[in-house]
């Protein structure tokens, strides 16, 4: 805690920094560097006049500081809406007023130019899923369609509907279960704040502040801490997204918008359907309808600050596969508030990235995408809320799913820890008798419930070139899960002319998922690395030459 306070005073020191030192500093004069470093008010004014400027108008000239324009005398109204009960009494969230199912309730009604400074809310409600199920809207100058759209718990970085304190800068968690949001937010023509309440009980007091600034005029300086909204000022958006699963052969989309803007960030809570590291997908971001991302990263938790799965690192063995996980964390710019469940099955994550200090322009569109695993290879569910600001009027939101459509259901079906479905490889074989076989009517022990199967009527040899990349080079431990039956025949699997593993996958007993005992150590070449199934025979007792294969883990050696 105490590196953590150190770091933040550097911050605001270097922040609160006064304009007219830094262009001391800037200046190169050793003099005027003497005096920015002394504090001294009259160096400062030196300065300032030096290049034929007045104190006042030196400090507007530059921008302005987490607390270096606290002192200045401000050019607006503070003004509040809020929950407070009228009558005088304590009912402040409105306990006399329950929310009811289907209810829209307007909480802000703003007339005029200004800028929505701090949100805070609190709920009370019986619905265990209120944070999915409250929709939280807001509208900008008269518009019909809302700028802002999301349940409210994924507004506030709460996603996965389960509460949890974090703080950043532009959103903040506080003890307990307080809601706080300090986008700024400016209109010139009123603004509009509408919660609705999707769920299906009342709900029994919603607390909410909406501070604003509000302007009667043009200030007569313009600080840049204080200036009024204008035609160059975008508004505030926030868009909720959702895929219960990702689908397959396609990045997961943050956001797409037309016009001209800078997009700002987004959270993303994740939902493991499977075992194993989720990330690994790189960000990409295309601008201007450009068919390349401008931006292009190289994973998951690298576009959200983090780094190495966030301290836990896949296993290197079975025997050897590690449970616990990192630490949760939450700073300014980025964080990871949420991880239930580490790498496992129905874990939970949040993480989010603001670009305050980097925001990425537009001036035609952009669209915010990342991968879901490696190249898409992970069916997870993925929820998120993306922000940005952007002239109007901006595009329709896509139709915000149904309140029962919002939570993801729990992973029941059967997957392998940190391998990988066979079935991938079904195109790379490209023969009409390899194919995908559901396996769920035999009980839930086939990985992700199904396999492929290679029906093989005699001998036969199947082969496939590896879809690997020349960074995947190396040498790797192999664990193979097959399929064996009554009709099933001898197996061997080869790679690059090398035999890897064998099984005879006759079993008398029925249908029934076995792994391969010994694991076997394989060569991947930077390319042209092939893959053969070969079915040398069967045993006497089987009635077929029927090949299945579930899954494999590959671990480097």
């Amino acid at each position: 805690m105490r590196t953590r306070n150190v770091m933040l005073m550097s911050i605001l020191a270097a922040t609160c920094m006064s304009a007219a030192g830094r262009q001391e500093a800037a200046s190169g004069s050793a003099a005027g560097r003497q005096e920015a470093a002394s504090g001294s008010a009259a160096g400062r004014q030196e300065a300032a006049s030096g290049l034929g400027l007045s104190f006042a108008a030196a400090l507007d000239s530059f921008p302005a500081g987490l607390l270096a324009d606290l002192p200045q005398l401000k050019d607006f109204s503070a003004a509040r809406q809020s929950s407070y009960d009228p009558t005088g009494g304590n009912a402040d969230g409105r306990h006399d007023w329950p929310m009811q199912p289907g209810e829209t309730r307007t909480i802000g009604e703003i007339e005029g130019a200004g800028a929505i400074t701090h949100l805070w809310i609190t709920i009370a409600s019986p619905d265990s899923k209120h944070l999915k199920n409250i929709v939280l809207r807001m509208y900008w100058d008269g518009e019909k369609d809302p700028s802002v759209e999301s349940p409210i718990g994924d507004f506030f970085g709460l996603g996965n509907n389960r509460y949890y304190q974090y703080a950043c800068l532009p959103i903040q968690i506080g003890t307990d279960k307080g809601l706080n949001c300090f986008w700024r937010m400016p209109f010139s023509n009123g603004a509009r704040i509408t919660v609705t309440n999707d769920g299906p009980v009342p709900c029994r007091a919603f607390y909410y502040y909406v501070d604003y600034q509000k302007y009667d005029a043009v200030p007569r300086r313009r600080l840049p801490a204080v200036q009024p909204p204008t035609k160059n000022a975008g508004r505030f958006h926030a868009q909720y997204r959702q895929e219960y699963p990702c689908a397959p052969g396609h990045n997961y989309v943050f956001l797409e918008a037309q016009g001209r803007g800078h997009y700002v960030g987004c959270n993303l809570s994740v939902h493991l359907r499977a075992g194993a590291w989720w990330g690994e997908g790189d960000d990409m971001i295309y601008i201007d309808g450009a068919e390349k991302p401008a931006l292009h990263g190289t994973g998951s938790e690298d576009y959200f600050c983090g780094a190495w799965a966030y301290g836990e690192s896949p296993p290197m063995s079975a025997a050897g596969r590690q449970e616990a996980a990192s630490g949760t964390f939450s700073d300014l710019y980025f964080g990871c508030p949420l991880i239930d469940g580490g790498h496992k099955r129905n874990a939970l994550w949040n993480v989010y990235r603001y670009h305050l200090e980097d925001p990425i322009p537009f001036t035609k569109s952009i669209k915010v995408t990342i991968e879901h695993g490696h190249a898409n290879n992970r069916k997870d569910d993925f929820s998120s809320v993306a922000y940005w600001y952007q002239t109007e009027p901006h595009v329709a939101f896509p139709p915000l799913p149904k309140s029962e459509q919002r939570m993801f259901s729990e992973a029941t079906v059967y997957t392998e820890d940190w391998a990988t479905e066979a079935e991938v490889l079904a195109p790379a074989f490209q023969n009409e008798q390899v194919s995908v076989q559901s396996m769920q009517e035999l009980g839930n022990f086939w990985s992700d419930g199904s396999q492929l199967l290679f029906k093989a009527t005699a001998p036969a040899v199947y082969k496939a070139n590896l879809p690997t990349s020349p960074s995947d080079a190396g040498k790797y431990a192999l664990e193979i899960w097959y399929t064996a039956g009554p009709d099933y025949g001898r197996c061997e699997l080869w790679i690059n002319g090398e035999k890897v593993c064998e099984w005879d996958g006759f079993n008398a007993g029925g249908i029934v998922r076995k792994k391969v005992e010994t694991s076997s150590t394989i060569t991947i070449q930077p390319t042209g690395n092939v893959l053969e199934l070969r079915v040398v025979g069967k045993s006497d007792a089987s009635s077929g030459f029927l090949a299945g294969w579930d899954c494999y883990r590959v671990t480097p050696r």
